[in-house]
C-alpha cells in the first residue's frame, strides 16, 4: 500500500507545485494580451512577406491587414524588417511581471526574454518586481515542504495504522493534497490581474470535483470505521480529509467566483491601436 502511494503521489505533487509557481498557468491579462499581440503580429508579417517578398518595417505598413491592440495595455515595436528577416517585441505598457516576447528570425523565432535582455526593456520597476517573484517564490518553497511534510505524515500513518475497513480514508487523504497544493498557489498567485486561462479553471474545476470525492470518501469512512476499538488516528485522518476538502472547495470556488468576471481594461478585442 505504500509504494502504490509513494512514488507517484510525490512526483504528481511535485508537478503540481511546479505548476503553481508557473508564469504561464498564472498569467496576467495584460502578458496574455501582449503575447497575442505579437503572435497576430507573426501571421501578418507571414502575409505581408507572401504578398510583398519582403517583411514589414513598421506597423503602418501593415494598417490594412487591421492588428488589434490597445497601446495603452501592450507595448508592440517591430525593431528591424529587412527582405528575409525581422525583429519585433512585445510587453505590458506597464509591466508588474517583467515578461517580454519577442520575434526573431534570425534567433530561431519565437522566445520569451530571458533575465539579462528583459533588463534593456522592463526599467525603473525591475527591481521592485524581482522582489516581489523572489517572495512568491518563497511562499512556494514553504508551501512545498509543507506539504511533503503531510505526505510523509500520511505514509508513515498508513504504514503503523492500517484498517481493513477504513473505506477509503487513506486515498482520500493522499489525493486530497493534490486540489491542496493548487489552492495554496492560487492563494499565493491569484489577483485582479490574473487571466484565469481555460487551461486554469479547468485545472481548478477538476480539483474541486477532487475535493468533493474526497469529502465524501472521508465522511464515508467515518460512518464505516468500527466503533469499538482503538480508532482515534483514523478518525482523525478523516476528520482532516473534511477539512483539507472544504478548505480547498471554498479557495478555489472563491478564486473562480472573484476572479472569473471580464475585466474592464481587457480592450484587445474592443479596440485598435
Amino acid at each position: 500500500m505504500t509504494l502504490l502511494f509513494k512514488r507517484p503521489l510525490l512526483w504528481l505533487i511535485i508537478i503540481a507545485l511546479s505548476a503553481g509557481g508557473c508564469t504561464r498557468l498564472f498569467e496576467t491579462d495584460q502578458d496574455w494580451q501582449a503575447r497575442k499581440a505579437l503572435q497576430d503580429l507573426m501571421a501578418i508579417q507571414q502575409k505581408f512577406h507572401q504578398e510583398n517578398q519582403r517583411y514589414a518595417r513598421n506597423l503602418v505598413e501593415i494598417d490594412r491587414y487591421q492588428l488589434k491592440y490597445h497601446t495603452g495595455i501592450v507595448y508592440l515595436e517591430i525593431q528591424k524588417a529587412g527582405k528575409n528577416h525581422y525583429r519585433a517585441i512585445a510587453l505590458p505598457a506597464e509591466s508588474n511581471t517583467a515578461r517580454v516576447f519577442a520575434y526573431d528570425t534570425e534567433q530561431g523565432g519565437y522566445y520569451e526574454m530571458e533575465e539579462e535582455e528583459v533588463a534593456q526593456y522592463v526599467l525603473g520597476a525591475l527591481n521592485f518586481i524581482r522582489q516581489q517573484q523572489s517572495e512568491r517564490a518563497t511562499v512556494d518553497t514553504f508551501s512545498g515542504v509543507m506539504l511533503f511534510v503531510l505526505l510523509v505524515f500520511g505514509l508513515r500513518m498508513l504504514k503503523r495504522y492500517k484498517e481493513p475497513k477504513a473505506g477509503g480514508v487513506w486515498g482520500a487523504y493522499f489525493l486530497s493534497l493534490l486540489p491542496l497544493s493548487l489552492a495554496v498557489a492560487a492563494l499565493n498567485h491569484v489577483n485582479k490581474d490574473t487571466r484565469l486561462s481555460t487551461e486554469l479553471l479547468a485545472l481548478m474545476g477538476t480539483a474541486v470535483a477532487v475535493s468533493l470525492l474526497c469529502a465524501v470518501l472521508a465522511g464515508r469512512g467515518l460512518i464505516r470505521i468500527p466503533a469499538q476499538g482503538d480508532h482515534h488516528v483514523l478518525k482523525g485522518i478523516a476528520a482532516c480529509v473534511l477539512v483539507i476538502s472544504l478548505f480547498n472547495g471554498f479557495i478555489l470556488a472563491k478564486t473562480y467566483h472573484t476572479y472569473s468576471q471580464p475585466k474592464e481594461n481587457t480592450l484587445y478585442f474592443k479596440e485598435g491601436r
